[in-house]
Formats: C-alpha cells, sequence, structure tokens
C-alpha cells in the first residue's frame, strides 16, 4: 500500500488518500480509499523544550481567542500563557520562566476548546568545573587549570612549553575579580611564538614546531550565552607567519570562543600541519559564540556572549577557548602580549538576554 498524507493543519478538514495495488490472475488491478479527517479546533504542532522556557507552535480555528496553558506534571492548577504570536491560523510562543530537568504538562485551548494535553521536560543547566579559574595545580613546572586529582577538563600549551622554559599560562592571584583568575601571555621560546592560551580538552604532544590537542568535553545542553570578565594589554605583532605576516606591527588581538557541537568525538588539532576548527563550514558544529579585541582595558570589562545556534540539534562536546594572541595557533602575535580571565558562567535563562542577544540566539532556529 502507498500512503499520500494531507499536509494541511489539524484544524482544517483533510482527505488523506490510500492507494493499493494487487496482482490477480496475472493482472494488476488498482484502487484507492479516500478517509476524511475531520477538523479539530485547536492542536499544538510541536514543543521545544530549553532549560528554562519552551518554544510552542500550534494552529486554531480562528474562534475565540487562543491562550496556553501549563502546569508541572505534579501540580493540578493550570498557568495561563497569553503572550502569543498569532498569524491566520498559526499560534507561536516562547514560555520562560520553567524549571531545569522538570516535567510538564502543556495545552492550547480558545475558551471552548482544548487540544490534547502533551508532556515534556526542560533541559538541564549543566555547567563545567572552574569556570571561575580559582583551581590550579602543578605538574612539574607547569601550571595546570584544574583541581589536583579532578577530571581533567580545563588544559594549556604549558605541558609542551615547560620542556622549553616557559609557562605562558599561570593563575593570577592579585588583578582579579574574584578568588583567583588565569593569566595567559604570548611568550617566546628558541625564535618561536607561544600565545598564552586555555581551552577546553587535552594537550597532547609536541608535534614538529607546534602541538597536538584535543578540543572538547563531553555535555549536553544548551546554554543561551557565556559570561565573564576579562583584560587585555596587547602588544604589537612581531612575530608572523604565513598567511598573516601582513598584521607584522598593528596591535595583537585577543580572542575567545565558545562552541557545542555533536563531533562524534572530542577534535583532533595539529597547530603544525595546520589542522584547525572549521569554525564557519564545519556541519557538526551546533552553535558558536566568539569575542575578539585589541584594546588596552585598564579594569576588567564584563562581557555576555551570545550563542549563536545552527539548529537544534543536542549537543555532545562543549569547548571554550582563550587566548592572548588571535592569531597564535599560526605563530603570529606580539610578545608579552596579557589576557587575563575570571569569573565565567554560563546562562540559561532568556529572560537576562536583551532583545539583541536574543535574537542571535534563537534567529537562525525560529523566525523572530
Amino acid at each position: 500500500p502507498l500512503t499520500e498524507e494531507c499536509d494541511f493543519p489539524m484544524v482544517l478538514d483533510c482527505v488523506i488518500m490510500r492507494y493499493f495495488m494487487v496482482e490477480y490472475e496475472g493482472q494488476q488491478i488498482e484502487w484507492s480509499v479516500k478517509f476524511l479527517q475531520k477538523a479539530v479546533a485547536v492542536a499544538i504542532d510541536s514543543v521545544d523544550p530549553w532549560a528554562h522556557s519552551v518554544f510552542v507552535e500550534g494552529a486554531t480555528n480562528g474562534q475565540g481567542t487562543p491562550v496556553i496553558e501549563y502546569r508541572k506534571e505534579s501540580d493540578a492548577d493550570w498557568i495561563v500563557w497569553d503572550d502569543l504570536s498569532v498569524t491566520g491560523t498559526s499560534v507561536f510562543a516562547h514560555i520562560t520562566g520553567l524549571e531545569e530537568d522538570t516535567t510538564y504538562m502543556i495545552r492550547l485551548t480558545n475558551g471552548a476548546d482544548s487540544s490534547e494535553d502533551i508532556a515534556f521536560t526542560t533541559e538541564t543547566a549543566e555547567t563545567l568545573p572552574n569556570l571561575g579559574f580559582d583551581d590550579w595545580y602543578r605538574d612539574g613546572s607547569a601550571w595546570m587549570p584544574d583541581a589536583a586529582g579532578a577530571p581533567l577538563v580545563w588544559d594549556s600549551a604549558n605541558p609542551g612549553t615547560a620542556g622549553l622554559g616557559i609557562v605562558p599560562t599561570t593563575p593570577e592571584e592579585h588583578d582579579v575579580v574574584k578568588g583567583k583568575a588565569a593569566r595567559l601571555e604570548t611568550m617566546t621560546a628558541l625564535g618561536m611564538l607561544a600565545a598564552g592560551n586555555i581551552y577546553v580538552g587535552k594537550f597532547g604532544n609536541i608535534a614538529g614546531l607546534g602541538a597536538e590537542l584535543d578540543w572538547g568535553y563531553q555535555f549536553s545542553s544548551r546554554p543561551l550565552a557565556m559570561r565573564g570578565y576579562y583584560k587585555y594589554a596587547p602588544k604589537a605583532i612581531d612575530m608572523a607567519k604565513d598567511p598573516y605576516k601582513g598584521l607584522t606591527g598593528q596591535s595583537d588581538e585577543c580572542q575567545i570562543q565558545i562552541l557545542l557541537t555533536d563531533w562524534p568525538d572530542r577534535f583532533h588539532i595539529n597547530t603544525s600541519k595546520k589542522e584547525f576548527v572549521d569554525i564557519e563550514n564545519d556541519r557538526h558544529i551546533i552553535a558558536h559564540g566568539s569575542l575578539t579585541s585589541s584594546r588596552t582595558d585598564a579594569e576588567y570589562v564584563h562581557f555576555t556572549m551570545p550563542l549563536v545556534y545552527r539548529n537544534d540539534r543536542t549537543p555532545k562536546y562543549i569547548v571554550i577557548v582563550g587566548a592572548a594572541s588571535r592569531y597564535g595557533d599560526y605563530f603570529t602575535g606580539g610578545k608579552g602580549s596579557v589576557l587575563k580571565l575570571d569569573e565565567f558562567e554560563l546562562v540559561y535563562d532568556s529572560d537576562g538576554l536583551t532583545e539583541e542577544e536574543y535574537d542571535l540566539v534563537f534567529g537562525n532556529i525560529y523566525k523572530l
């Protein structure tokens, strides 16, 4: 049997066609059967829950005033949400203020009729250890940005550069927002540039004149933004290699990035072979945020970095990266450029975003 389903909203009458073909005594016999799907007054078509909110799409027959009602699965009383966008028979809403990792019931009503009750569960608002950069320990002469004995989450180039007599990433204990901070300095050794950096992942090995490392830590939530503090003191770029030789003499730039991906495994980087993540074209990237600056800061700068979502897939890995020299992976930067980082946090509540930040986060997923 072959089936041709109607593609109209459930609030409209619709004919469903079913076609049949059989062989009987050497002959092919075809016939069709029509089924009438009667309209319903209101219906919910899709529900997309995040950690503290849910997007709802539905349809009505145009009668009455539609509202959404929701409640925790464990509660008896319904809460009315009337901030809806209604276009013709289509209904759209973003319900905020929900609790993470909680099951809710939801329905659409026009006062006279109600849709079926639908259950959904909000996502967990995961975080990462040491987002405040307070935990450090020494591995030989190399500082490690994690708590001693804890699972490895953060790393830097220190395990590779310490053998050359330089440690670009160190704890900052005096010039901080709170507790300790991360201090990243671009240094040189044996005529090579080593940019101060910190990243979520693991250092691998020295590879030729560069290094191998793996980006990523297992993570399945969808934060909306990352907030934190940075303070930058750039120098003029005095070491450069292709394709950035033309930047010599210009001010260095720092960079902070966050990525959510569904790579099958952590991403393997080899700087000597110029094997890097293709931020623009990697189809496994679900969301990305980035900040760059060449300004000299007298005080710490507070930032909010919206995650620009490219699709609604569930992540497998998170990457956060800070670098005192934006193009340090290409051995380009200014010796002595210093970037300090402190008190990062992942943001899950959309009520805390500005209108512009909200549009950046959700604009590629929903027509806002």
